[in-house]
């Protein structure tokens, strides 16, 4: 199961995911939160997730890539050790933007929402 929590800002939004990223119902969840977001900066929060596949690695090449090509940004933010690990191993941390305790920031507001959504 993966659940996604929403802060969000008028020219940002913080997707805190915490769970499973895996192929079926847990990624398309996080694709269609990420691609409904009108923010130009999306910030992804991996530091709940706790396993990930294939599926979750192609989604966030995915999500980047649409990112870049609506010349949007699309951060991933606090990478669990077992992300950080596949990340480093597929080499993807050399194309994906990564920030470590850092990103918050990003998302930092006076006048944030907060919603969430389980799949």
């Amino acid at each position: 199961m993966l659940r996604i929590d929403i802060q969000g800002a008028p020219e940002v939004v913080t997707l805190l995911c915490s769970g499973r990223l895996v192929l079926g119902v847990e990624a398309e969840t996080l694709r269609c939160m990420a691609a409904s977001r009108p923010e130009a900066r999306v910030v992804v929060d991996l530091q709940q997730v706790y396993a990930m596949d294939a599926a979750g690695l192609g989604l966030l090449v995915e999500l980047h890539c649409r990112a870049r090509q609506q010349a949007s940004l699309l951060m991933l933010a606090n990478p669990s050790p077992c992300v950080r690990r596949l990340m480093a191993l597929t080499n993807l941390e050399s194309v994906l933007q990564v920030a470590g305790p850092a990103a918050p920031e990003l998302a930092r507001n006076n006048h944030e929402e907060q919603r969430a959504m389980t799949a």
